[in-house]
């Protein structure tokens, strides 16, 4: 039953809102086959008069293509004036109510035309059926995407040409008519099956594009989704950055309160080392390490490179006169506190830290000297860590500027010839070279940024 029901429901080709989609792609596809079907039937009439021409009536035969021709361009006129009118039912319906009108009266044409205009001779004959089953054939290839049309121009073209053949009443008329009555079922069922082939095909492909279009709508839910959580990630992290770098300050600032420095020590020193190392980023001893990321490490790790100052006694801390050996000893451990803080904070970590392990040089090795003579480890050369060299470098001229009870303050000229006289000895010669390159804008960072 559910064959038959898909069987009448093509043949009555309904359209609807369910199935417009489906329904309007098999309708233009016709449209678009509609002049080559018109042109083949123009081509075929001129022959079907040629073999006809015999029978001695051919003002009727004239009359005939006349009157098919007259068709035909009725046909082509309407093709032309409404043949983009396929989008809503209404079009849709009138379009299949057209072909289905057009087919049968053309099919009719001719098989109404084999009945007044059949030769007499067997050959004549044999060629007329051939010009009918080459018609039949074709309609069946051009008509698959409309099966009311195909249907109604098989039956109106075959049926006339069967009953003519059958009425001659001889064994070879009725061997005929049983053969073309097998070849009109033959080709109806090719039809059906190519229409069916093409609907399945067509809905198929609406199909896909529905499931492309609810995968595109998923798609865009999806990136969205991400698009907010990478948004409230982003924003987390800015979040913890800011908290981290604030609490970075909040530490250093507890060490310098503690000590004669200001705060303003710390925003200077922070800025030379950033100085410094963008200068040296193209060196080739130093471009490998210091990457945009590792720059700003330095620039925000900087202020801790005296952390370790809080493990210092008062009495030593703020002393105001020089220090005894035994005090300086003491005050020579600021270094390993500091770094020795943050390896333990390090380490509480589930996974190494690059920026802790930056700040952790910094704060053991700013002391450090190129010629090995420095503390707390008394490393030579290259066994400093770059940041802990770049580190040493700032602080150095940052003390040697700023006013100490113990001592009064450097000029920028005498602080530049410090460091050049330290050259190979307290500080990496390279290092040197770069600041030297760069001293007025340690002047001006020194001016912006004065106590």
């Amino acid at each position: 039953m559910n064959v038959v029901g898909n069987f009448f429901d093509e043949l009555m080709f309904r359209i609807d809102t369910g199935n417009l989609a489906v329904r309007s792609e098999q309708l233009r596809a016709r449209l678009k086959l509609f002049p080559y079907i018109v042109l083949g039937q123009v081509c075929a009439e001129p022959i079907f008069v040629w073999l006809m021409w015999g029978s001695d009536i051919h003002q009727d035969l004239l009359l005939w293509i006349f009157c098919a021709y007259l068709l035909h361009l009725a046909e082509f006129v309407i093709w032309l004036r409404y043949r983009d009118r396929t989008n809503s039912v209404g079009e849709c319906q009138e379009w299949s109510r057209r072909f289905l009108w057009f087919s049968l009266v053309v099919g009719m044409m001719w098989g109404f035309g084999t009945l007044f205009f059949f030769p007499n001779t067997l050959l004549d004959q044999v060629l007329l059926i051939c010009v009918m089953l080459g018609l039949a054939a074709g309609a069946t290839t051009m008509n698959a995407t409309h099966p009311p049309a195909f249907y109604a121009y098989q039956l109106g073209l075959m049926l006339p040409l069967i009953f003519r053949v059958a009425v001659e009443q001889d064994e070879t008329h009725t061997a005929l008519a049983a053969m073309l009555f097998l070849f009109m079922f033959v080709m109806l069922g090719a039809g059906q099956f190519l229409s069916r082939l093409v609907m399945l095909s067509l809905r198929q492909r609406f199909e896909n594009q529905s499931l492309a279009q609810q995968l595109a709508v998923l798609n865009d839910g999806l990136e969205n989704k991400v698009r907010e959580r990478t948004e409230q990630l982003q924003h987390k992290t800015e979040e913890v950055s800011r908290i981290r770098d604030v609490t970075i300050i909040a530490m250093a600032t507890m060490a310098e309160t503690r000590d004669n420095e200001t705060g303003n020590h710390l925003r200077r020193t922070q800025t030379y080392i950033r100085a410094l190392a963008i200068k040296l980023r193209a060196h080739p001893r130093f471009c490998d390490y210091l990457s945009d990321d590792t720059i700003e490490s330095l620039y925000k790790l900087a202020p801790l490179h005296d952390i370790g100052k809080v493990g210092i006694p008062d009495y030593i801390l703020l002393k105001q006169g020089k220090l005894t050996p035994e005090e300086y000893e003491i005050m020579k451990m600021h270094p390993t506190l500091g770094g020795d803080a943050l390896a333990a904070a390090e380490a509480s970590l589930p996974a190494p830290s690059r920026f802790l392990h930056i700040g952790r040089e910094i704060a053991s090795g700013h002391h450090e000297k190129w010629d090995g003579s420095g503390y707390p480890k008394g490393l030579q050369g290259d066994d400093i860590p770059i940041s802990a060299r770049l580190m040493a470098l700032a602080d150095v001229y940052d003390a040697l500027i700023c006013k100490r009870v113990y001592k009064k303050a450097f000029s920028h000229q005498d602080a530049v010839a410090f460091i050049v006289d330290g050259r190979s000895k307290h500080f990496d010669p390279d290092v040197v070279d770069a600041f030297l390159s760069i001293q007025d804008d340690f002047k001006q960072i020194a001016e912006r940024f004065a106590d």
